[in-house]
């Protein structure tokens, strides 16, 4: 990945977040955009070219493609890093440049009813969770037991936001704090919230996807390529 400084391998979203970045990746043009940001640095006119090249027939204008950027920009999937001069590099004025915040990006959403229909093909364009899995030195036996383990932390938000409420609500009566220590505690106080009932079975659905993964990391392990 070239640019100023380097990017996340992978990240993580749950919650409010992935449902909006999932609501974001439902267009194909976002998806593209990211896609290409993946492997480098580029201006809002390399991106209107590379989109043109996608779909020749298709009419690219620079202000939907702006407006998609930002729409990406918003839910934390791209962001800016540089400028460059525009035109062919002995201009004045300068362009934006934008990269991607991470090489892989996992979406376990916690509320699925929220989320827009979409066909099971665009579901997999949008997630690209085997890939991910298997860069990361895992072996998943097929598809199936991919959406089981989707299915499962969907299980397992659910209930952790059950807890992030009243977390939000407490942190919310301190006037300062770091945001470092937010995190943590609004973690721990999401988890420590929570009925009896749902606290044991948080952690024996994470118990469950742990053992999954566990097993799928030693069946890819001298298989597939570390990632650094």
């Amino acid at each position: 990945m070239q640019g100023a400084k380097p990017i996340d391998t992978i990240r993580v979203l749950t919650g409010e977040e992935a449902i909006d970045a999932y609501k974001v990746l439902s267009d194909e043009s976002r998806r593209q955009i990211l896609h290409a940001l993946r492997a480098r640095r580029m201006s809002t006119t390399e991106l209107i070219d590379f989109l043109s090249k996608q779909d020749p027939e298709k009419e690219i204008k620079p202000q939907t493609v702006r407006y998609h950027i930002k729409e990406l920009e918003k839910c934390g999937l791209v962001e800016q890093d540089g400028y460059e001069p525009a035109g062919n590099g002995d201009s004045h004025i300068m362009q934006k440049l934008w990269r991607a915040t991470a090489e892989n990006v996992f979406i376990a959403t916690g509320d699925m009813d929220e989320l827009p229909d979409q066909a099971e093909s665009e579901l997999d364009r949008t997630l690209d969770i085997i890939g991910t899995m298997k860069q990361l030195g895992f072996e998943l036996k097929d598809k199936q037991e991919m959406k089981e383990i989707a299915e499962a932390m969907t299980k397992r938000d659910k209930i952790y936001l059950r807890g992030l409420q009243f977390a939000k609500e407490s942190l919310g009566e301190i006037c300062e704090i770091d945001p470092k220590l937010y995190m943590l505690f609004r973690s721990i106080l999401s988890l420590v919230r929570l009925e009896q009932n749902d606290y044991l079975d948080y952690w024996e659905i994470s118990r469950k996807i742990t053992d999954v993964l566990r097993e799928a990391y030693e069946r890819g392990k001298g298989k597939n390529p570390r990632v650094y």
